[in-house]
Order: C-alpha cells, then structure tokens, then sequence
C-alpha cells in the first residue's frame, strides 16, 4: 500500500544571507495536484521560496521535502529532473536560432542544445501534444529569435512540461506580457490543470489578475515572513492581501478570476 506523500513541505524554514533574514519560520504543505500562488511585494522572499522548492538551494535551518524526498539526504540531480520550472528570461539563455520544436525537444533533456539521439518518436509525440496543448503547433517550425513575448512563455511552458515532471514552478511567468498574452497564458495553465489534473503547480506573482481560474491555495509573503497560507477562499482577501502589500487593498472575484485595487480616495503615506 502506497504512502501518500505531500509535494511539498517545509518546516521552519529559514534562509540567512549576510546579515539578513531572506525567509524566516516558513512552514508550508503542498498535496499533489494543488494549484498555488505564491503572491508578495518586491524583496518579500517569493524567488527564494521557488529555489527551495526547485531544489537548487538548501535552508539555512529547517527542512524541506519535495516529492517525498528529503533535501540533504538524496540526489538532487535525480529530483530536479521530477520538477519543472519556467523562469522569465529563461528564453535569453538559450539559442535563439533553434526552431521552436527544437526548443520544447531540449526539455526533455534538460539541455540547452537538442541530443537528437536521445528523443525517439515517443519524445517528439510529446512535444507535437504539447504544443499542440498550449496553442503553439503552428510556430513549430519558427525560429525562437522570431517569436512574440507571449509565445515565448507558452513555448516554455512546453518545454518545461517534456520531462513530465509533477511539480511545475513558475516565477512571474506573466512578467513583460501584453494583455492579450497574458490572457493566452492564462488560458494554458488553465488547460493544463484541466488535462493534468495530479500536477502540482506554484506560481509566484505581483498580481491577482494573473492568477487562472484553476488556481486553489495561495501563500501570502511580506518580509520573508508568512503572512496567510491555505484554500484562496480562506487566505486570499482583502485583509490578508492589505497585510502583504502593507496597503489598503480590495479584492474582488468575477468570473473565477480576481482583481485587487486601492480604495478610491487612498493616498501613500
């Protein structure tokens, strides 16, 4: 009989860098197939988080345990190849004159050039589905260097999805976006939680109206410390958000989607 095992967990986490608390008493539960955002001013610690929880760096204190594997006690090549992650500006790191296919094929690998020899025709299916998944079958052929900003981030949504993993990280992936891309996007995460429904996703913002419907917990920072954590109907409000951002902030829900403003007559400082 199988254990279930959280995606992600931490506890008491912190992170010291010089002389400063970069994250401070974190405690956090993630179950397979949640959908997060992970939401913050500036400096609030969010890029932090997302290391942690991609693997790549180690808590100064406390523990951390990602897909059932705990952090210092296992091979963290072998669980990095479990989760995915889209950067912004991942795009610039990788060469731009390499067709799209190509692009979405190396995240099979891992690489940032193509090993043909590696990608059988079971590979390439994938990335035809995935493509195909976040309306970019018809750039499969286009150069990246070519392509839009919005097609860009749906390229490396692709691509960070090859290798199957079952966390996916994605840090400010609307940042730079235009309204329309933004919404195409949304509109993509919103299918892949809909086909893949035991995926487990992360995605830190700035801003609610980025969010996808799909979306089910949120995680609130202010100063690397937490300030809200849970189910968004519980920790997503007006007063836990007017904490985080230490602003008075409204939040509204229309159509499965949020918005969140000032109130009219309010004036910093």
């Amino acid at each position: 009989m199988s254990v279930h095992k959280p995606a992600i967990l931490m506890q008491g986490v912190r992170i010291r860098r010089g002389g400063s608390w970069l994250l401070n008493g974190i405690d956090w539960r993630v179950e397979p197939g949640e959908q997060w955002a992970l939401l913050g001013p500036n400096g609030a610690g969010k890029s932090t988080l997302l290391t942690l929880a991609a693997a790549t760096t180690h808590p100064t204190a406390g523990t951390v345990e990602l897909l059932g594997e705990r952090m210092g006690r296992t091979d963290v090549r072998r669980l990095r190849e479990r989760i995915g992650v889209v950067e912004a500006r991942l795009d610039r790191k990788l060469d731009e004159s390499y067709d799209v296919a190509t692009i979405v094929l190396t995240g099979a690998t891992g690489t940032r050039i193509p090993l043909w020899e590696r990608y059988d025709e079971q590979v390439k299916d994938r990335a035809d589905v995935l493509l195909e998944l976040f309306g970019c079958a018809d750039l499969a052929g286009r150069p990246l260097g070519i392509c839009s900003q919005g097609e860009r981030q749906r390229i490396l949504l692709a691509r960070a999805l090859m290798s199957a993993p079952r966390l996916l990280l994605l840090d400010e992936p609307a940042a730079a976006l235009d309204l329309p891309a933004r919404e195409a996007l949304v509109a993509a995460l919103e299918a892949l939680a809909a086909s893949d429904p035991e995926l487990t996703t992360v995605l830190a913002t700035h801003h609610l109206e980025e969010l996808p419907r799909s979306t089910t917990h949120a995680l609130l920072l202010h100063g690397g410390e937490l300030v809200a954590s849970g189910p968004v109907e519980e920790s997503l409000t007006s007063e836990t958000l007017s904490r985080c951002f230490a602003i008075p902030i409204e939040i509204t829900r229309r159509d499965g989607r949020w918005l969140a403003h000032a109130p009219a007559g309010w004036r910093r400082g």
